[in-house]
């Protein structure tokens, strides 16, 4: 049984600070790429750990073109590719799944979220549990079958910067989950880690937004799992792309550039999951904190919140 995996998605329709290429045709580009690497090897399922969308409501046009791109695709209907994915933190409103594009691909029958159990094929024992952006992580029923988990949650062999909080430590998901295999997402940087026969993997973003990400090679993985005797087989295939020098801003990219935006970065994943932008008046009361900042400062650090979610 194949499936094809890939990382956080992040369709949205605007060009994100700093990219100068047509950022909507770009990924429109990679997820035709997607479907077309899972027809060519056969994949009976994508699987996606969440944040499908950047916003948990795009535009009508951006909504249009991907409902295209997967009836074209047959997704979910007999003889397609199932799409499986979770709920990411941006595909909510306020923590809340109502009203959402994700929730409309959903019952259009485009896509499928996974909460909590399901078996892929009962027959073989492949079994598949979601954990959503804020689940509980459950423990695998069946020792015996393979099993899988897809969550929107980062994942890390260490901390990445003093006072990151919200993410996993690797060695101790390995040891309380008894997984074969763990998809993980929100990080967007790729991880691949291993323990005897288990193995956790983020394939990071699908499209590099920020020039943190400049670096990076966009890819998916192929799953292949022989049904015979549950071992399994992971194929790592880039997509294609363009250089960083061709997307980005050259400005942006020097070495200075680069290094302020990767801690700007790390600054934003490290409030993003706080309560205090729970609070609807945080913007607002940034704005009235920077009123004596430097300007280009100030405008850095506004634009930099279309970053986080809700905001």
């Amino acid at each position: 049984m194949k499936f094809l995996i890939t990382g956080d998605l992040h369709l949205r329709g605007s060009s994100p600070e700093n990219r100068i290429d047509d950022f909507f045709e770009a990924q429109l580009n990679k997820m035709e790429q997607i479907f077309k690497l899972a027809t060519e090897n056969k994949c009976e399922m994508i699987l996606c750990p969440g944040d499908v969308f950047d916003n948990p409501r795009p535009s009508f046009d951006v909504l249009e073109y991907y409902i295209k791109l997967f009836k074209k695709y047959n997704t979910n209907c007999d003889g397609g590719i199932q799409f499986l994915t979770v709920w990411g933190q941006h595909d909510q409103r306020f923590r809340t799944r109502d009203r959402t594009a994700l929730k409309l691909m959903d019952s259009l029958g485009y896509m499928k979220t996974v909460d909590g159990y399901t078996s892929l094929d009962s027959m073989y024992g492949i079994d598949l549990y979601g954990c959503s952006y804020g689940d509980e992580i459950l423990i695998p029923k069946h020792d015996d079958l393979f099993n899988i988990l897809l969550i929107h949650k980062t994942i890390l062999d260490k901390q990445k910067w003093i006072g990151q909080e919200d993410y996993l430590l690797s060695d101790k998901v390995f040891k309380k989950y008894p997984y074969d295999l763990i998809i993980s997402g929100d990080w967007h940087h790729p991880v691949f880690y291993q323990y005897k026969e288990q193995t956790i993997l983020n394939c990071g973003c699908l499209v590099r937004k920020t020039v943190a990400e400049a670096d990076l090679t966009p890819h998916i993985y192929i799953l292949d799992i022989n049904e015979e005797d549950l071992t399994y087989s992971l194929n790592k295939i880039e997509l294609e792309y363009e250089s960083a020098n061709k997307v980005f801003r050259e400005e942006a990219l020097n070495r200075e550039t680069v290094k302020e935006n990767a801690k700007l970065q790390e600054f934003i994943e490290s409030i993003k999951n706080k309560s205090i932008i729970k609070n609807l008046d945080f913007k607002k009361n940034l704005e009235t904190m920077m009123r004596s900042s430097d300007k280009k400062v100030k405008d850095i650090i506004l634009n930099s919140l279309e970053e986080i979610n809700e905001l």
